[in-house]
C-alpha cells in the first residue's frame, strides 16, 4: 500500500521518539562508587571503624575486610600510616604482610606459613591480590600516652586504576584505670624554707571499688595521708600531703607510687614544686671563660645573693683541680648591698693551653654553707 508522503513523514517520527524514549529507559551500568555501601568503596566494604574503648597504654586493633571486585589480580603496593602508632598487617589466607619501620619506614615483610608448622619470613615490594581474592587488613593503634579519643589512619597504594589510593581510618577512646583530680599536683614557685599543702582525689571508672594498701618511699621532705569514702558502691580516695620545709631546691619535688589491691596495679603521683633555695648565683655556677687573647689575661665575676633577709658573707675561696699553676689564678671578693661578688682573675702570664678548675666558696649561711663553681677558657 502506498501511503502519502505525509504519513510516511508521520510514522517515522513517531517510531523515532518510541525508541528514543526506550533508550532513556536503559538503566546505566553501575559504578563502582554507586555499588558501595556509605563508608566504603569497591574493595572494602567500610573503611572507617570504631575500635572500641581500651586502657591507657593498650593496643586497638581493627579488621578491615577486603574484596577483589576485578577478574584479573592486583597490588597493594604501599601503605602510609598516619603516625608511627599506628600499623597495619595484611591477611591473605595464611599468607601475612606486615609494614614495618625497619630496616627502613613501611617495608613490607611476607610471613608464610609452612606445612610443619614452621614459618618463612621475606621482605617483599608488594602485597598481591588475585582475581577475586578476599582478605582483611588488621590496623593496629598504640594508646601508649594517650587519654581520650585517638584516630589513626592507613593510606593503601593500589595498581587499580579505578581506586588508585584507599583510606582506612580506626578511632579508639584511652580511658585512664585510675582518674587523678587534678592529674598532677603543681605547686609552683615556693621558697626552700616554705610549707605546702596539697591534695588529690582518685577513682576508678574501671573498678568502681578498690584500695590503696601502700606506698613507695616518699621523696624527701614530703608526707601524705590517705582517706577513703564511698559513694554509691565506688571509692574516693583522698590524699592529703605536705611538701617542706627545708627542701633541697634542685628536687623540685617527685612522684608518690601509690600501691592498690587491682591487678597489682600502681598509681603515679606527681608532684611538682619550682623550689627557690637560700642562695641565688648570678650568671650560673659554671663561668665559661670562652678565648682568652694571650697576653692579655681575663676575669669574670660571680654574685651571691641570699633570698632572705639574712647578712650573708664569703668566708673563703679555694681552687682545685686547676689545669694551670695556682698562682696565676686568683680570687677577689667584694660586697655590694646585700650582693656578695667573687670576681676570677686569670693571669696573663698563663700560655696557649685549656685553662679549668674548681672553685670552693665558703659562706656563712646556715643553710648554703659551701657553694661549688666550675670555669674553664682557652687561651690563644
Amino acid at each position: 500500500m502506498n501511503l502519502p508522503k505525509q504519513h510516511v513523514l508521520v510514522v517515522l517520527l513517531a517510531s523515532g521518539l518510541a525508541l528514543g524514549a526506550a533508550a532513556q529507559e536503559q538503566p546505566k551500568p553501575a559504578t563502582e562508587s554507586s555499588a558501595t555501601s556509605p563508608g566504603g568503596n569497591s574493595w572494602f566494604s567500610t573503611t572507617e571503624l570504631d575500635f572500641g574503648r581500651h586502657l591507657e597504654g593498650e593496643v586497638a586493633t581493627g579488621r578491615f575486610d577486603f574484596h577483589n571486585p576485578h577478574d584479573q589480580a592486583h597490588q597493594f603496593r604501599g601503605f602510609q600510616p598516619s603516625c608511627t602508632c599506628s600499623k597495619a598487617v595484611v591477611h591473605l589466607g595464611d599468607v601475612s604482610y606486615s609494614i614495618e619501620n625497619n630496616p627502613q619506614p613501611n617495608t613490607i615483610f611476607r610471613t608464610t606459613k609452612n606445612a610443619d608448622g614452621s614459618t618463612a619470613r621475606e621482605r617483599v615490594d608488594v602485597v598481591p591480590i588475585g582475581a577475586g581474592e578476599s582478605g582483611y587488613v588488621e590496623v593496629q593503634v598504640d594508646l601508649r600516652g594517650v587519654v581520650g579519643p585517638k584516630e589513626a589512619t592507613i593510606t593503601i597504594m593500589t595498581s587499580d586504576a579505578t581506586l588508585p589510593t584507599i583510606v582506612l581510618k580506626g578511632k579508639a577512646v584511652a580511658m585512664q584505670f585510675f582518674r587523678l583530680v587534678p592529674p598532677e599536683v603543681n605547686l609552683n614557685r615556693m621558697s626552700w624554707k616554705e610549707e605546702r599543702h596539697f591534695s588529690v582525689q582518685i577513682t576508678s571508672p574501671m573498678q568502681p571499688d578498690f584500695e590503696i594498701t601502700g606506698h613507695g618511699t616518699l621523696p624527701d621532705r614530703m608526707q601524705i595521708q590517705m582517706a577513703k569514702e564511698e559513694k554509691d558502691g565506688a571509692a574516693i580516695w583522698t590524699i592529703e600531703g605536705v611538701y617542706g620545709p627545708n627542701v633541697d631546691p634542685s628536687a623540685g619535688g617527685g612522684i608518690v607510687e601509690l600501691f592498690t589491691n587491682v591487678e597489682g596495679r600502681k598509681i603515679p603521683l606527681r608532684v611538682m614544686a619550682w623550689v627557690e633555695g637560700p642562695l641565688e648565683v648570678r650568671p650560673s655556677t659554671f663561668i665559661p671563660f670562652g678565648r682568652i687573647r694571650q697576653g692579655e689575661g681575663a676575669s669574670k665575676t660571680v654574685e651571691f645573693e641570699a633570698t632572705d633577709d639574712f647578712d650573708l658573707q664569703i668566708e673563703s675561696v679555694e681552687f682545685r683541680n686547676l689545669s694551670v699553676e695556682e698562682s696565676l689564678v686568683t680570687a677577689v671578693t667584694s660586697k655590694d648591698g646585700k650582693v656578695c661578688k667573687l670576681e676570677i682573675r686569670i693571669s696573663p702570664e698563663v700560655s696557649r693551653r685549656l685553662v679549668r678548675g674548681d672553685v670552693i666558696v665558703r659562706l656563712n649561711h646556715p643553710a648554703a654553707e659551701v657553694k661549688e663553681l666550675q670555669f674553664n677558657g682557652y687561651v690563644r
